[in-house]
C-alpha cells in the first residue's frame, strides 16, 4: 500500500476538501486585499461547490485507476471572491498531487460572472407578488422574501441587453428541475396574478 500512487485516494481527498473550503471558506481563505471580510461575509452565504461527475479508467474493480477525472461546479454572488476560492482549490489541489506523487491538471471549462438584477424592477416585482397574495388571502401575515439564485438563468444571457429581474414560484421541499416537482395551484394563480399586475403597472 505504501508504494501505491492512487489516483482516486487524492481525488476523494480533494473532494473533501472542497467540501469543507465551501462549507467554511473563512477557515481557509486567507484575508488580503483580494479576500477581504465582505467578500468573505459574501461567500459564507452564498458559496456553493459540487461534484456531480466522477470518472475512473480503466474503471475495474480490482485496479488501481490509472486516471480519474472530476468535474466541480462552483458558485457564488460575489466574483472576486470565487476566483479566490479557485486559487485555492487549485494550490491545495496540486499540494495533493504532489504529496500523493501523482500528476494531475486542471481545465477551466465554462466561467460566467454573477448577475445581478435590477433594484428598481424586483422591487416592483416584489409589490407585484405582494398585491397578487394580497388579492388572493386578503391579508398577509409575513413578508415575502428575496432569493438570491444560483442557477444558470436565461435572464444572465440577457442582462447585457436589458435589466432584468425574476419571479419565483415555490416548490415543495425545494424540489425543481425534476420529474418530483410540484407547485400548488394557488401559487401557480398567485405568480400569475403577480405578472399581471406587473405588466399592468409598465402600461
Amino acid at each position: 500500500m505504501s508504494m501505491r500512487r492512487d489516483p482516486m485516494a487524492a481525488a476523494a481527498e480533494m473532494i473533501v476538501f472542497l467540501e469543507s473550503l465551501c462549507k467554511h471558506p473563512e477557515k481557509f481563505m486567507p484575508s488580503d486585499s483580494n479576500c477581504n471580510s465582505s467578500t468573505l461575509e459574501s461567500l459564507s452565504s452564498s458559496l456553493v461547490c459540487t461534484v456531480g461527475e466522477i470518472s475512473t479508467w480503466p474503471s475495474a474493480s480490482n485496479v488501481i485507476p490509472g486516471q480519474v477525472t472530476f468535474t466541480v461546479d462552483l458558485r457564488t454572488i460575489n466574483d472576486m471572491g470565487r476566483e479566490a476560492v479557485i486559487y485555492e482549490l487549485s494550490d491545495r489541489i496540486y499540494q495533493i498531487c504532489d504529496t500523493r506523487s501523482v500528476s494531475c491538471t486542471i481545465d477551466r471549462k465554462h466561467d460566467a460572472n454573477a448577475v445581478m438584477c435590477d433594484s428598481e424592477l424586483s422591487s416592483q416585482l416584489r409589490s407585484s407578488a405582494f398585491a397578487a397574495v394580497k388579492r388572493m388571502r386578503g391579508e398577509i401575515q409575513s413578508e415575502l422574501p428575496v432569493l438570491m439564485s444560483g442557477a444558470g438563468h436565461d435572464a444572465m444571457a440577457i442582462s447585457h441587453l436589458t435589466k432584468i429581474g425574476m419571479l419565483f414560484v415555490r416548490c415543495r421541499g425545494g424540489v425543481s428541475h425534476s420529474p418530483a416537482e410540484h407547485v400548488l395551484d394557488d401559487d401557480v394563480w398567485a405568480s400569475g396574478l403577480a405578472l399581471l399586475s406587473f405588466i399592468e403597472t409598465q402600461l
